[in-house]
């Protein structure tokens, strides 16, 4: 879970940070976990509950992102980046290239078991994408939408109930919504966005990219979440709305086990156990003060490890 968290934390801070105009756009982001967790379990796990607004706000250079308890001021003439705890009223001064590097030692794959790493490495991922050839009117765009059907084969050192001879295994279902190519032209502020999004690919400072790194802690992660996050940029970077859902067939069976054997662990739904959903609410080229790209008053600075465990919890202080 952890994993998880800081993957959003570094999408929050790789929001726009080259564009030609002022730009500001609005999303909202929700998680449903349909599954309880057991008795005496940490809680938590994302840096946000319930429907989360993200907000970015682009001026030239520099651009400011709150999501949660996350907030970034960035510069990219310079590569800087200012983390902002809003909870704590705390900042810190850094590189993009330090802070991807501060948020993967947080998770250093040197705390997984070795038996764990095994498994990791042999973990077999399959990914597959159509166009559905639908469209829906998303905050006055036209979108189209891909379905991503991904699927997850993680071995098991012995048989256990509700898996097969390859393991247990874990689906994940998208529905993905991508401006029409014709849209770029319409609208000035969808336009300076994609432009956007094609110089952060040329200098590796893209959300693949940085999403590649942090699976790539995980030892023979990284090229295969490399396939499902392609897929996941396929037809351009903007995505307008966005629903997954996650499943694991073979959990139930698991469960019943561990319940006959006296475990106290959590109802498993019939569904997904997992459900997220984002959506544009709001996306326009109005002029933006330069004060939205200043540090607030009140805020005192603290070490940048200091400030990234602040978004991540769990993380040890």
């Amino acid at each position: 879970m952890k994993h998880l968290s800081a993957l959003f934390v570094l999408v929050a801070a790789c929001a726009p940070t080259v564009s030609f105009a002022d730009v500001t756009f609005r999303q909202v982001i929700e998680f449903k976990m349909n599954m309880g967790l057991p008795i005496g379990a940490p809680q938590g796990g994302f840096p946000f509950s319930g429907p989360t607004e993200i907000v970015a706000r682009v001026k030239g250079t520099r651009s400011y992102t709150s999501f949660g308890s996350i907030a970034s001021i960035s510069n990219s003439a310079n590569n800087q980046i200012i983390l902002l705890d809003t909870s704590g009223k705390r900042y810190a001064i850094t590189s993009m290239a330090e802070y991807l590097d501060q948020i993967t030692k947080t998770i250093n794959s040197s705390q997984v078991p070795q038996s764990a790493l095994q498994i990791l490495n042999n973990i077999q991922i399959k990914v597959d994408t159509r166009e559905t050839g639908k469209s829906e009117n998303i905050s006055g765009i036209s979108a189209d939408e891909t379905e991503i059907q991904f699927t997850m084969t993680i071995p098991l050192p012995m048989p256990m109930p509700g898996t097969n001879a390859n393991g247990m295994e874990l689906s994940g279902h998208f529905q993905v919504w991508k401006p029409n190519p014709a849209e770029n032209e319409r609208v000035p502020a969808l336009r300076e966005i994609s432009i956007y999004y094609e110089q952060s690919r040329k200098t590796g400072l893209d959300a693949t990219a940085m999403m590649t790194k942090l699976f790539g802690t995980l030892p023979g992660m990284g090229d295969k979440m490399a396939e499902l996050v392609s897929a996941m940029q396929k037809g351009g970077s903007v995505t307008l709305k966005l629903h997954g859902e996650f499943i694991m067939p073979g959990l139930a069976a698991m469960v019943a086990q561990a319940r006959a054997g006296g475990a106290n662990v959590p109802s498993i739904p019939e569904g997904p156990l997992l459900e997220f959903d984002s959506s544009l609410k709001d996306l326009n080229a109005d002029s933006i003060p330069d004060s939205a790209f200043q540090i607030p008053e009140g805020y005192q600075e603290a070490p940048v490890a200091d400030v990234i465990k602040a978004f991540l919890p769990g993380a040890s202080k």
